[in-house]
């Protein structure tokens, strides 16, 4: 598995924290994550070893998938392993790495990338 056309958002997610801040932005604008997300980044999510940066807890990368090839299963959360086997499958497809906290509900979409199976 490999990924192409990879598109960062980090210089958005500092911009974002830089005005929150200034006081430009409000915790509650930024720190928006719906149930699902944060239900997803539970079950679904690994830890990222490195805290919040509104709160101080603990992140977690989720990653979504989107594409018309996987039908069904597009627009869901899914592991690394999961993610492999749909590349296997010769499926491709753009994955959304998105970290989420938990406990004061910051997320940012962090980075996306196609994903393809390796010949």
């Amino acid at each position: 598995m490999a990924y192409r056309n990879e598109v960062s958002y980090e210089w958005e997610r500092a911009q974002h924290l830089r005005e929150l801040r200034a006081g430009k932005v409000t915790r509650e604008e930024l720190c928006d994550a719906d149930f699902l997300l944060r239900a997803a980044a539970e079950h679904h999510g690994v830890d990222m070893q490195k805290p919040c940066p509104v709160c101080g807890e603990e992140l977690r990368l989720t990653r979504w998938v989107y594409g018309d090839s996987l039908k069904r299963r597009a627009g869901s959360a899914r592991s690394a392993a999961e993610i492999a086997e749909m590349a296997a499958e010769g499926l491709e497809f753009t994955v959304h790495f998105v970290e989420v906290c938990p406990a004061c509900r910051w997320n940012h979409l962090l980075r996306a990338a196609t994903v393809y199976a390796r010949r």
